[in-house]
């Protein structure tokens, strides 16, 4: 049997919190996760990896989500979908976001990060997660399952995920041991 390929996304977000959570339940859920902390890597990482998919915050340092969508759209090529997660919800964002080229415009108050990938997997056409393919812990970047607990109960007192998303990822990175 043939193995399918893993969908590609791309995660452009200068919060380092944001993005250990969204790699996390990207990877649980199956795809090939790629993130970028600044716009300029953003764009790198984009045209190196190719995603089908990329979600990009708008305010981040150097180059803003403006800037890169503008660059992604205009000179790479690439036909990924691109969702703007932002807290930026001015209607006069929104229609410059898609103006620009965005595929979808998300307010990040709006959507828990479950809502988020169900979406994600919604643009793509995905219907269900593919069996075991949540990444060891041990084996995941910085690998140390205490401090992936502690990352994740931050999230959850921030109020980033939910408690229930809290005790499914928790599961799944002692239950990967």
């Amino acid at each position: 049997m043939a193995t399918q390929a893993k969908p590609k996304i791309l995660i452009i977000e200068d919060n380092a919190d944001l993005v250990e959570m969204y790699d996390l339940k990207f990877t649980h859920e199956g795809f090939e996760v790629h993130t970028a902390t600044d716009g300029e890597k953003g764009i790198l990482a984009a045209v190196e990896h190719k995603p089908e998919i990329i979600l990009l915050d708008l305010l981040m340092p150097n180059m803003d989500g403006f800037q890169v969508l503008k660059a992604i759209r205009d000179n790479t090529g690439l036909g990924a979908k691109i969702i703007v997660l932002s807290n930026l919800g001015q209607q006069d964002q929104i229609q410059r976001a898609y103006d620009l080229g965005a595929t979808e415009y998300l307010v990040k108050a709006n959507y828990q990060p479950s809502e988020v990938v169900t979406k994600v997997r919604e643009m793509l056409g995905i219907t269900a997660a593919p069996a075991a393919t949540v990444q060891p812990a041990a084996s995941a970047p910085g690998g140390d399952v205490t401090e992936k607990l502690k990352d994740l109960k931050k999230l959850l007192d921030d109020s980033v995920i939910t408690a229930a998303e809290f005790e499914e990822l928790k599961k799944k990175i002692i239950g990967s041991l």
